[in-house]
């Protein structure tokens, strides 16, 4: 009864994070990176929803149902590591993804055929398939242990916006790779050393659940792991109403003690104007091209707001998380991803770029661009071709 209900609830569950990472956004499209995360988690559904019901009905045969659906469990593998692939480089879906699904489809068709056609045969074949299957997983393992470690794991930048959605997504990528882990060794463990068989088993299978309860309620909790790393950009695109930069911005209180006599009066005067100030802030830095002056400092940022220079500056200086350097390099670094998505790059070099969002020399746009987007100009173009 126990494993009855921790199945459905991991069904349950299941399904709900497929639905939040499926369901349109109206303010952020996450659909691109998340593909392959949507397979993981429906798959998973699915399976439990199936072993749950079968569990409840013992009478009701699900036995060819239940094969089908643990040896489609190999197909995840190649999803994992697509997914982490997709988180780092948001790249769109290419034929050549197909070829990491091969062996697992051909395995299982294999596999599949055999159990079916040939009963007699079935314990060799099945023991064969699971030792096939574990090479299988360490391969996928190590490739995603080496894929993370390089680019996700080891993954710097200065700037505090983007420090707190690197963390995030580092954090995310552990559990979900560590849980990986830990369900090949349960798989293993129970196939292999409870059951004495080298077969898939459907016992023990609640212990799995609740790794992926685990799993499920992360995704349902954090959905901030649904836009991957470029989420500063994606929100700066899709606020309207609402502040963009909400990790850059602190509205609680103040970053600083205010202790003057001159700053409390200031403070009194901006707090009631404090998020009309904000929302300013964010029309002027973009929807307009003041950031492409250079030279651009706090009095012209007053004169262009009609605001107390007094004002600017105490809202950088006690509400804002970034340096002003900081918060301008944002600021320029999405109007680069603009400019590169509207084609610039098809009559102008990466050099001019870099002078036109605002930059006095390209090695510190570069450097930015990294920082901000966590890939290259040469990186983030390949999102968008055909």
């Amino acid at each position: 009864m126990f494993s009855t209900i921790i199945l459905f609830v991991t069904a349950v569950l299941g399904f709900l994070s497929t639905a939040l990472i499926f369901g349109k956004n109206k303010y952020q499209e996450h659909s691109l990176i998340n593909k392959y995360l949507i397979i993981i988690t429906a798959t998973n559904a699915i399976r439990f929803l199936v072993y749950g019901i079968a569990q409840a009905y013992p009478a009701t045969d699900f036995s060819r149902m239940a094969t089908v659906l643990d040896v489609s469990i190999i197909m995840l593998m190649p999803c994992f590591y697509l997914y982490f692939t997709n988180i780092i480089y948001e790249s769109k879906f290419e034929l050549s993804n197909l070829l990491h699904f091969t062996v697992p489809l051909l395995l299982g068709s294999l596999f599949i055929t055999a159990s079916f056609v040939n009963p007699g045969q079935s314990n060799l074949v099945k023991k064969l398939f699971f030792f096939t299957v574990v090479l299988f997983y360490v391969v996928y393992a190590i490739f995603g242990f080496l894929l993370l470690y390089k680019h996700m794991w080891r993954r710097m930048t200065l700037i505090k916006a983007i420090q707190k959605q690197n963390e995030l997504m580092k954090n995310w990528s552990i559990i979900l790779y560590v849980s990986f882990i830990l369900l090949v060794l349960i798989r293993v463990t129970v196939g292999i050393i409870i059951n004495k068989t080298a077969i898939f088993s459907q016992h023990y299978l609640w212990i799995s659940a609740l790794v992926w309860i685990g799993i499920f309620a992360k995704i349902i909790l954090t959905p901030e792991i649904l836009y991957g790393y470029n989420l500063l950009n994606k929100t700066i695109d899709a606020a309207a109403e609402r502040l963009a930069l909400k990790s850059v911005w602190h509205f609680e209180g103040t970053l600083l003690p205010v202790t003057s006599e001159k700053d409390i009066k200031l403070e009194n005067k901006i707090k009631p104007l404090l998020m009309e100030y904000l929302h300013q802030m964010e029309e002027f830095s973009f929807h307009t091209h003041a950031f492409r002056n250079s030279d651009l400092g706090l009095e012209d940022i007053a004169i262009a707001l009609k605001i107390p220079i007094s004002h600017v500056n105490f809202i950088l200086k006690f509400h804002c998380n970034e340096s002003f350097t900081d918060y301008k390099k944002i600021v320029r670094i999405h109007d680069a991803t603009k400019l590169l998505e509207q084609g610039y790059l098809k009559e102008h070099k990466v050099e001019s770029l870099s002078v036109t969002v605002g930059f006095t020399s390209y090695n510190t746009f570069s450097i930015a661009f990294k920082n901000i987007t966590g890939v290259t100009v040469q990186e983030y173009l390949k999102r968008f071709k055909n």
